[in-house]
């Protein structure tokens, strides 16, 4: 997100975003300040183009190619249908999700005792799963997602703030066929697309629909794609991830 707002603070207000592609070379620190460090690469009538280099002691982390586009009518179609799920207002969230756990008899007693003491911090992006806990373990995740609050009319700040919730969960998907008691696992983005169709409202319900086709040689592939609640799509996805069993003590890379 950050990266994306930096480079949109370089264009023309009336162009924006419509593809950007990340590649993510090392891993970064949390305790250390990131410099974003922006490049022209294109100014031309209907386009732009930045490349976004993110920095930590000198070395760059994280690469993001960005093409903006200035609004123009043209041809149209859409084939893509967006998938029949009950709406978010018959949904829980997050919070209510953690306290019916919390509380429900079925989960063994160390693990609700466990789970109480964490400290929980609300994201600051809503989002409501379509899905039970019987299809935890198929290569797709269908959610509504929205921001928490009003946001401004800034249409650039919306594909920001969609940008940054398009990879809160997104690789671990390819993760879920996998998953059993005891296994831990970790995932990390490798590379990270994506394509804005149509205007979007990052304050408004969005559905996200997840699917892993492949995984194979420790990395994962994820397609997503973005439906407002209209059925229009939005956005859609690429990602691939660095999927791995976690390294326990003492074992070599």
């Amino acid at each position: 997100m950050q990266a994306l707002a930096a480079a949109s603070k370089t264009v023309d207000c009336l162009k924006l975003v419509h593809s950007l592609h990340a590649i993510f070379l090392i891993a970064g620190d949390n305790n250390m300040p990131i410099i974003y460090q922006v490049h022209r690469e294109r100014d031309g009538t209907s386009f732009a183009t930045r490349k976004v280099e993110a920095k930590q002691k000198g070395l760059v982390m994280f690469t993001l190619i960005v093409s903006f586009q200035k609004e123009e009518l043209g041809f149209e179609h859409q084939a893509a249908i967006m998938p029949d799920v009950p709406p978010p207002e018959q949904l829980l969230n997050m919070e209510e999700i953690r306290e019916r756990r919390l509380t429900d008899p079925r989960f063994p007693m160390q693990y609700r005792n466990s789970a109480a003491k964490k400290k929980f911090v609300p994201w600051p992006i809503e989002m409501r799963f379509c899905q039970d806990s019987k299809s935890q373990h198929e290569p797709s995740l269908h959610y509504w997602f929205r921001a928490r609050g009003k946001l401004s009319d800034d249409p650039a700040l919306h594909r920001c703030v969609v940008a940054y919730a398009s990879d809160l969960l997104y690789s671990g998907v390819s993760l879920n066929p996998h998953r059993k008691r005891g296994l831990k696992t970790y995932s990390l983005s490798l590379d990270h697309s994506m394509w804005f169709h149509k205007p979007v409202k990052a304050d408004d319900w969005l559905l996200y629909v997840i699917d892993s086709p492949s995984a194979h040689g420790g990395r994962g592939f994820v397609t997503g794609r973005m439906f407002n609640r209209q059925g229009e799509l939005i956005v859609s996805l690429t990602q691939e991830a660095l999927i791995r069993r976690a390294k326990t003590p003492g074992q070599t890379p």
